[in-house]
């Protein structure tokens, strides 16, 4: 491992505990009871937890060269990713069908891009850090930007539960805050002479689906293709 990365545990846990803090009102903190939480929402929550216990368990089985548990919990992956993918699916779902009772269809289509354009870059993202599996530096990047493509949903959240900013500000606070942290990486390989070239993907990547939220869901086409989509699979 990279002696500039032999500490990355740290970051996947600082990440997690953002998550945690993200998600403290509306899930953590409702322990044991768990009022109005549903088995899907367990599910997906029981999901990301296995995911973000894979990322922060790897890098230790390889600094004390454990390659083979290494690559067979990374095998695990191949059967987790579909079921986290499946569980975004679901909450989307359980959010249509709570939405659309109070609010127009078309305003429900469009917070829809949400879900839809993190399961777009989070899978993107883990495919090309399972095509880069034999080449340890790009691997690792994509699986760090991984988690870049969805901590946003936990950002948002601190911002409007925990500091009161308005939706669209909070948006716009989770982009800037994701994009500054790719930066940040970019910059550090820059400075230690490694190759920064997949997190500058991973940035191309994310910054597309930002653009495309200001854009896309009030679009005639997004509104049909979402709204078809919901009708038939909702």
């Amino acid at each position: 491992m990279e002696q500039t990365y032999k500490n990355i545990t740290y970051l996947f846990i600082a990440i997690f505990i953002v998550i945690f803090a993200g998600f403290y009102k509306t899930y953590f903190g409702l322990f044991p009871t768990f009022d109005e939480v549903t088995i899907t929402q367990h599910i997906h929550s029981a999901l990301f937890m296995m995911w973000f216990l894979m990322l922060i368990v790897q890098p230790i089985l390889i600094r004390n060269k454990k390659f083979v548990l290494h690559r067979s919990l990374g095998k695990f992956s191949y059967f987790l990713v579909p079921l986290l993918i499946g569980s975004i699916f679901y909450i989307a779902k359980g959010f249509y069908h709570k939405m659309i009772v109070d609010v127009p269809v078309e305003k429900v289509v469009s917070m829809l891009f949400v879900p839809f354009y993190q399961i777009i870059d989070f899978a993107i993202l883990y495919l090309l850090a399972i095509y880069h599996k034999k080449f340890t530096p790009y691997h690792m990047r994509y699986m760090i930007a991984t988690s870049m493509a969805i901590v946003g949903a936990a950002v948002r959240r601190i911002c409007t539960k925990l500091l009161g900013l308005s939706s669209p500000d909070a948006f716009m606070y989770t982009f800037v805050l994701t994009d500054m942290f790719l930066v940040a990486l970019i910059m550090l390989d820059i400075r230690y002479k490694k190759d920064w070239k997949p997190y500058f993907i991973s940035l191309v990547i994310i910054l597309i689906s930002q653009a495309a939220y200001y854009i896309v869901p009030q679009t005639a086409f997004w509104q049909k293709w979402c709204g078809l989509f919901a009708e038939t699979f909702f």
